[in-house]
């Protein structure tokens, strides 16, 4: 009710305003014309006469309410009704964030937006809803794997709005979407037009500009590296670690780097990268990691002592590692801990290689993990003439693939199949106070890792 009056009092003030002009201005045409009778008193008599000539109303470009230049209106703030119109506006929007993951949370947003642009909101919240909207539909196609509306509305953002500051990372998101879709290229193509688009941010952005821009260019190295390119990612690694920002994850960049060389079979440039890797960051949450990399490619280059060195380094870093990196490095302990022990098998040093795979069967229960391991304890307690640890080993392979053996994949499955083999001929020899011995064919362990 109160805004209703208020509505009111506004539109009978507008309308005594334009009357009085009115009377004015044809009293003014009497006068030029030459009449000598009086003006004719304006409905408006009753206020005091203005002491200045009123002048014609210059209407703006905007005719916004509050915004038209008139002497005789002064708005101090929005008229009510716009003021609840905006209130409104934004009480949607904070509705529409509130939707996401909603059934039919787009149907509602589109809703919402529709009404709000078809109402009387300011100018201002109307711009912004254009922008949100764009963006806020776009998230929501993306979220429902709709990705070419999603790419359309990022591309009508950016038609519209072109100069907008945030136009550099709308073309990442469209980046992201393109390499999600599988057009890797194209993805790329536009993480390129994001550091053309960050140049032309005004000077009070360059601290956003070169965010953005460094942004991109990481992720044309993931996406390049992500297409199998290993040799164009490790320069474009090289060139990101060139750059002297401060904002640079070099710890990332640089194990990003180390990578990409050892798969594109780089070893001299991953032994050498490797090492200051270690030099630099050698407590770093990567260190598991660039150390088995590392111990690989020492291996692949014939320096089979290194290789081990630098295997035992890992085993090491992970016995004194806190908590949180030690189940982090779990699974590197495990490939290195597997390869050492194959690697002092083959070089006959069956004493320690028994020692180590013994050592590893814990950290894994899966079948897939145990026993193999625990055939290649077998095998080593066979060379060194233990023939009761042997049979206790592959008993143990026999004993765990019957608790369940539809977990057994078919190389599981011979492999239990050679472990009964093995004790069929140990406990034949054991009965004839034999010590048999392993041969070159049960060395199926090897196979399996």
């Amino acid at each position: 009710m109160n805004t209703a009056k208020t509505d009111l009092r506004y539109l009978w003030c507008v309308a005594c305003g334009i009357l009085s002009f009115a009377w004015q201005l044809n009293s003014a045409e009497h006068s030029a014309s030459g009449h000598s009778e009086p003006a004719a008193t304006p409905p408006s008599a009753h206020a005091p006469p203005a002491t200045k000539p009123a002048k014609p109303l210059e209407l703006p470009s905007d005719l916004t309410i509050g915004k038209s230049t008139n002497d005789n209106l002064s708005f101090k703030a929005m008229p009510e009704y716009q003021l609840r119109q905006s209130a409104e506006a934004v009480e949607k929007l904070q509705r529409v964030r509130e939707l996401r993951g909603e059934s039919n949370e787009l149907f509602e947003v589109t809703k919402m937006l529709r009404e709000i642009l078809n109402s009387g909101a300011s100018k201002d919240i109307k711009i912004d809803i254009k922008r949100l909207a764009r963006l806020q539909l776009a998230e929501i196609a993306e979220a429902k794997v709709d990705y070419e509306n999603a790419l359309q509305l990022l591309a009508e953002y950016i038609e519209i709005f072109p100069t907008d500051t945030i136009v550099p990372e709308v073309l990442l998101r469209q980046g992201y979407i393109l390499r999600k879709m599988g057009a890797s290229d194209l993805a790329i193509s536009k993480f390129y037009l994001v550091g053309t688009a960050a140049t032309r941010l005004p000077v009070e952005d360059l601290l956003y500009s070169q965010r953005v821009t460094l942004t991109a260019k990481s992720e044309i190295a993931d996406t390049t590296y992500s297409q199998g390119k290993y040799k164009e990612a490790a320069k474009f690694y090289e060139v990101l670690l060139q750059d002297q920002s401060d904002e640079l994850n070099r710890v990332v960049i640089k194990t990003k780097l180390i990578r990409a060389l050892a798969d594109a079979k780089d070893h001299n440039a991953t032994i050498k990268q490797g090492l200051d890797f270690l030099e630099q960051y050698g407590a770093s949450e990567y260190q598991a990691e660039v150390r088995y990399l590392l111990a690989s490619a020492y291996q692949i280059s014939g320096q089979k002592q290194e290789a081990l060195r630098e295997l035992m380094r890992l085993l090491e870093a992970v016995e004194v590692a806190p908590e949180n990196l030690a189940s982090k490095w779990k699974g590197w302990k495990m490939k290195a801990g597997n390869e050492i022990g194959n690697q002092l098998y083959l070089e006959g040093d069956f004493p320690n290689a028994v020692q180590v795979y013994r050592g590893l069967v814990g950290l894994d229960t899966s079948p897939s993990w145990q026993l193999p391991l625990y055939y290649q304890v077998g095998l080593c307690c066979e060379k060194l003439e233990q023939p009761a640890e042997a049979l206790k080993a592959y008993s143990e392979i026999v004993a765990l693939a019957q608790k369940d053996p539809a977990q057994l994949s078919e190389n599981l499955q011979f492999l239990v199949s050679m472990a009964r083999v093995r004790i069929e001929i140990l406990s034949w020899g054991l009965s004839l106070g034999a010590v048999p011995r392993a041969t070159a064919e049960t060395k199926v362990a090897q196979k399996q890792n």
